[in-house]
């Protein structure tokens, strides 16, 4: 008693270790129940043939050794990985067949062995994708089909049995489906932990960051925005009339901008707001840097989605500033908005010196604008060269 106790602890322990020991568990089952139908239980079922029966057994545990051996070192490479990936659908149509050959040595519909089907066709439901399963479904019906239809000569009634094979056949299709969307809900959840993870990282990154953006650049800016506003003042007093007042005062406002920015980083708001208009932007950047700029079509962006709206507004805001920056003797600049059913278009142009994109068109900043329009599956394009300007396209598909 004891050591059929530890065999069976073995078995139990194999069957959760690996997929393929129910389908042991279920030869061990078929053995035990043939062993009784041979010893004259259920007297009124058709005989077992028992030698072709024990031949199909065999058979299928051959099927079996093979498949554990080749699934138990398929990350090993060798014969076993090609044997295990080569040879998947021989494995499960040897599953089919030898269901087929054990009902029909085992008595047909009186047999016990259709119900092994349906742990077959569960197994391979829940590991296989949608087209394998369906085949696999199709395979698993033939072969209940053909391993209990009975021969003419033997007079059957048709209609009863008819009638018991759409009830089986609905079962394997039943679980099959049962399976199949436990499987997806399965896969379903897996993604949206993998999500959960994914975002709970970034969260606890963004945190670190936005401490030490806070405590280092924060406490920078806001320094400076005093030293800005602390000359302003100075200057005021001694010459109401100077110029250079004011752009201490705008550069005081776009510091103190930034550093809002920064705020917005630590307490995970928003970094930018989107609400500002490509027009206001535009203005702003022209009065810092005292090159005129046109736009053109700002309102287009209304009532897009955010990201989009951030993407162009940053877009912009970084072309334009390198057009000031970079393009000392250009008079005059362009940021020209067009919307078509399924395409939003920023353009900007300016009349500068230009430059070699072949040389220079890899900087951080070029760079930061192409990831930000390919990550929303748009597309950035530069076309500049030496006296002849540069324009700058970005295109972004509106679904």
């Amino acid at each position: 008693m004891r050591t059929l106790t530890r065999r069976a602890r073995r078995l139990s322990a194999q069957v959760r270790r690996n997929p393929n020991g129910i389908y042991w568990a279920c030869v061990v089952g078929i053995v035990i129940w043939a062993f009784f139908r041979a010893y004259g239980i259920d007297t009124d079922a058709p005989p077992i043939q028992l030698q072709p029966f024990l031949g199909v057994l065999s058979l299928t545990a051959v099927n079996l050794a093979i498949r554990n051996w080749a699934s138990a070192r398929r990350d090993h490479g060798g014969i076993a990985t090609r044997v295990y990936y080569g040879l998947g659908w021989l494995f499960v149509s040897m599953d089919l067949i030898c269901i087929a050959l054990g009902l029909r040595f085992s008595g047909g519909l009186h047999s016990a062995i259709w119900v092994v089907a349906f742990v077959v066709l569960a197994g391979e439901t829940l590991l296989e994708n949608r087209t394998e399963a369906t085949i696999t479904r199709s395979g698993a019906c033939l072969a209940l089909f053909l391993g209990t239809v009975p021969s003419p000569s033997t007079r059957p009634d048709w209609s009863a049995y008819v009638l018991e094979m759409f009830v089986r056949m609905g079962l394997l299709l039943s679980v099959s489906s049962v399976v199949r969307r436990l499987r997806e809900r399965s896969e379903q959840v897996s993604v949206e932990l993998a999500n959960l993870k994914s975002e709970l990282g970034l969260a606890e990154q963004r945190s670190s960051l936005s401490r030490e953006i806070h405590d280092g650049v924060g406490n920078s800016l806001a320094a400076a925005v005093l030293h800005l506003e602390l000359a302003a003042r100075v200057r005021e007093k001694a010459d109401p009339a100077d110029a250079s007042i004011v752009v201490l005062k705008d550069e005081a406002q776009a510091l103190r901008e930034a550093m809002q920015q920064v705020r917005d980083w630590t307490f995970f708001n928003r970094p930018w707001s989107t609400e500002v208009s490509l027009a206001a932007e535009a203005e702003r950047l022209s009065r810092r840097t005292g090159l005129p700029i046109t736009t053109v079509g700002s309102e287009l962006l209304n009532g897009l989605p955010e990201q989009i709206r951030l993407t162009v507004l940053r877009v912009a805001q970084e072309g334009l500033t390198n057009a000031a920056k970079h393009a000392a003797t250009a008079t005059h600049a362009t940021a020209t908005l067009t919307r078509a059913s399924k395409t939003l278009t920023l353009t900007l142009h300016d009349d500068g010196p230009g430059f070699d994109v072949e040389a220079h068109g890899t900087g951080i900043g070029l760079a930061t604008m192409r990831e930000r329009a390919e990550g929303l599956g748009g597309e950035l394009q530069i076309e500049s060269g030496p006296g002849a300007g540069t324009k700058i396209t970005l295109r972004l598909p509106l679904r």
